[in-house]
C-alpha cells in the first residue's frame, strides 16, 4: 500500500491523551540531576510569557536554601542576571515551604515547578519582589497495557510510525546533548551520558549524580576512584572488614584518600536508598560499573582520540579494550574472585552506549544512518510488547535495527494508552474511525 508522507510526530504526541497523565514520580534529587545534565533543556517560557534561559547553573547547593546558587540567567526583557534558582514539585510549594518569608531565598530569580495547580500561584521574596515561574515539562507514565480492544495496524503503517518515532527520539537526545554541552562543555556532556548508560535503567540517576558530584576532571585523577566510591556511599567499613586479601589491597588506597576528604565531602554522599541492587546480573552490579566509570574518566583523552580517528568503530574498540586490574576479576566488593576474567564493558552495553550517548552528538543524518546500520540488541519485554501492541504479534522484521528498537520504545511510551489504529490516526492528523 502507499503510505502518506511523514508528519510532525511531536505535534501528534503533544496532543495525545498521553500528555494528560500525571507527571512521573521522581524525587527532587532526580529532577535536579536531569535538569543539571540538560535533559529538560535550558530555556523556558515563564507563566508571564517571557523567555528565560539558564546560561550556567552556578553552584548546586546541597545545604539549606535554594537548589542552585549563583546561576546566570538571560531574561527576554531584562538581559543577563545572576541569582538563585529553586526547583519545586508544585508551584504552590513556594508558599507551602515558607520561601516567601525566608531571607535565604531573597536572591531567587526563577522558580521551576512540575505540577500545574488549578488556581494561580505566585512567588515573592521576603522583600516583596516577584519571582519568575516556569513549568518543567516532565512526561507522565502511560499504562503498560491498553484498556482498549486491540486494533493493530498493518506492517506498512507500522514501519512509518516506527521511523517517525525513532527520528523524534533521536532529536530529543540531540537536544539534551546540546543543552548539556552549552551548560557544561561537550566533554562533560558525553561523560554524563556515559555515566547514565553505565547505570542501566535502575541506577541511571545515581550514576549521573556520582558523575556530576565528582566531576570529569577529578573522576579521572589518581584519586578519582576513591572519590567516586566514597560519594556513592560504597566505602563502608564492612566492605573492608569482610573482604579477602585481594580486595583489601584494592580498597586500602581508596580508604587512605577518602578518610582525608570524607568530612568535607559528606554532604555529597548519596543516600543508600537511591541504589537498586536486586534483579541485576553480576556483570551489571553497581560496584563493578562504578569501577568502569572510573576507567572511562581515567582514559577519557584516549576515548576522545578513538572517536576522533575512528568514529563509531573507534568508540567500540575503546570499550572493548577498557580494563581494570580489580574489576576485570570481580563483580562486587564482597564477592570472591571470578573463575575467569570478564570484559569490563561487554559488547552489548558498548553498543547501547554508542546508540544513546555518542550518536546523539553527531549530525542528524549521520546518526540516523548509523542507527539504521546497527543491529538491534536482544529485544526487551517492552520492545516485544510494543510490537504486539502495534501489529498484533511480535514481528522480528520490525525490530531488526537499533533504530527500530528506539522507535518502538518511543511509540509505546507515547501512545500505548490508545490502540495502534488510534495512534496512527493521531500521527497522520486524521479523525479516527474504527
Amino acid at each position: 500500500m502507499m503510505v502518506p508522507a511523514r508528519t510532525d510526530y511531536a505535534s501528534a504526541r503533544m496532543s495525545s491523551r498521553f500528555q494528560e497523565s500525571s507527571p512521573v514520580h521522581l524525587t527532587e534529587m532526580e529532577v535536579q540531576a536531569r535538569l543539571f545534565s540538560g535533559v529538560y533543556g535550558s530555556r523556558w517560557r515563564t507563566t508571564r510569557g517571557e523567555l528565560v534561559e539558564v546560561l550556567h547553573f552556578g553552584e548546586w547547593n546541597r545545604e539549606a536554601g535554594p537548589d542552585f546558587k549563583g546561576v546566570r540567567f538571560r531574561f527576554e526583557s531584562g538581559g543577563e542576571k545572576t541569582g538563585d534558582l529553586e526547583v519545586d514539585w508544585d508551584a504552590r510549594d513556594w508558599e507551602r515551604h515558607g520561601h516567601a518569608t525566608n531571607p535565604a531565598f531573597s536572591s531567587v530569580q526563577l522558580q521551576l515547578f512540575i505540577a500545574h495547580p488549578v488556581e494561580t500561584a505566585f512567588a515573592r521574596t521576603v522583600d516583596n519582589r516577584e519571582v519568575a515561574q516556569a513549568r518543567l515539562e516532565i512526561e507522565g507514565q502511560s499504562p503498560i497495557t491498553s484498556l482498549h480492544v486491540p486494533q493493530p495496524v498493518d506492517l506498512d503503517k507500522a514501519r512509518v510510525m516506527i521511523d517517525e518515532a525513532a527520528e523524534f527520539r533521536l532529536r530529543v537526545k540531540q537536544s539534551a546533548h546540546a543543552s548539556a554541552s552549552s551548560l557544561h562543555g561537550p566533554d562533560k556532556a558525553l561523560f554524563y551520558a556515559l555515566a547514565s548508560g553505565l547505570g542501566y535503567k535502575n541506577n541511571a540517576i545515581p550514576f549521573l549524580l556520582a558523575a556530576q558530584r565528582v566531576g570529569l576532571g577529578d573522576a579521572g585523577s589518581s584519586a578519582g576512584e576513591a572519590l567516586l566510591f566514597g560519594v556513592a556511599g560504597f566505602l563502608e567499613p564492612r566492605n573492608f572488614d569482610d573482604a579477602d586479601e585481594t580486595t583489601r589491597r584494592y580498597l586500602k588506597p581508596l580508604w587512605d584518600h577518602w578518610w582525608t576528604v570524607r568530612d568535607a565531602l559528606s554532604r555529597l554522599v548519596l543516600p543508600p536508598s537511591i541504589w537498586r541492587f536486586s534483579g541485576l546480573r553480576p556483570a551489571n552490579h553497581p560496584h563493578r560499573r562504578l569501577g568502569a566509570l572510573f576507567a572511562v574518566a581515567r582514559d577519557f583523552d584516549r576515548l576522545k582520540a578513538a572517536i576522533r580517528t575512528g568514529g563509531s568503530e573507534g568508540f567500540l574498540r575503546f570499550f572493548e579494550s577498557l580494563s581494570h586490574p580489580y574489576w576485570t576479576h570481580h563483580w562486587n566488593l564482597r564477592a570472591a574472585r571470578l573463575d575467569r576474567p570478564m570484559a569490563l564493558i561487554g559488547a552489548d552495553r558498548a553498543g547501547e552506549l554508542l546508540v544513546n550517548a555518542l550518536l546523539p552528538t553527531m549530525p542528524l543524518d549521520v546518526a540516523l544512518r548509523a542507527w539504521t546500520e546497527i543491529r538491534g540488541p536482544y529485544p526487551s519485554g517492552r520492545v516485544v510488547k510494543a510490537c504486539e501492541w502495534l501489529v498484533g504479534s511480535d514481528a522480528p522484521s520490525l525490530r531488526r535495527t537499533a533504530k527500530d528498537h528506539q522507535g518502538l520504545l518511543q511509540l509505546f511510551s507515547d501512545f500505548n494508552a490508545m490502540t495502534a489504529s488510534e495512534a496512527w490516526a493521531k500521527i497522520r492528523g486524521d479523525s479516527f474511525k474504527p
